[in-house]
């Protein structure tokens, strides 16, 4: 079996167990006395989705047709830039807010994963646009429709 066959099958493998994990643990949340849904619905939603999704890229990485490839190419440079922009994320929360580190975090993150080539003037304005309107989406929806506080900074 080919490395990169081998690597794709043990992502999915543990992005399974994983996702069976954090389905196990969403299982002790207490439901408390609310109308409606539970604090317990979007946890167990989204670790079901995230169970049948990597399930079906574990599906399809076996019947992918193994190509014996022996080397596998693997960008260290981004994977750590973005734990780099992990840990910033996390230690500007408190200090920035939610809102205001979001649009940081993804300003960065999407500049590092879009190839040189698509960081246009336009691409850039689209990547600014998205970072500003996704984080603030975001931010009304938790306050305003499911009554969730955010992170408020201790600057804004």
């Amino acid at each position: 079996m080919g490395i990169k066959k081998l690597s794709e099958n043990l992502v999915s493998i543990i992005l399974l167990i994983a996702g069976i994990a954090l389905r196990i643990s969403a299982q002790t949340i207490q439901i408390g006395n609310t109308m409606g849904k539970g604090s317990d619905f979007m946890p167990k939603l989204c670790t079901t989705l995230w169970i049948v999704i990597a399930a079906g890229l574990l599906l399809e990485s076996v019947s992918m047709k193994d190509a014996g490839e022996k080397k596998l190419s693997v960008s260290l440079g981004g994977f750590a830039l973005t734990i780099l922009f992990l840990v910033l994320y996390v230690v500007l929360i408190p200090l920035l807010g939610f809102t205001l580190s979001s649009i940081l975090y993804m300003f960065a993150q999407m500049m590092l994963f879009v190839p040189a080539v698509y960081r246009t003037k336009r691409n850039i304005i689209l990547f600014a646009a998205l970072s500003i309107v996704v984080p603030v989406a975001v931010y009304y929806l938790f306050v305003n429709v499911f009554y969730l506080l955010l992170p408020a900074g201790r600057l804004f």
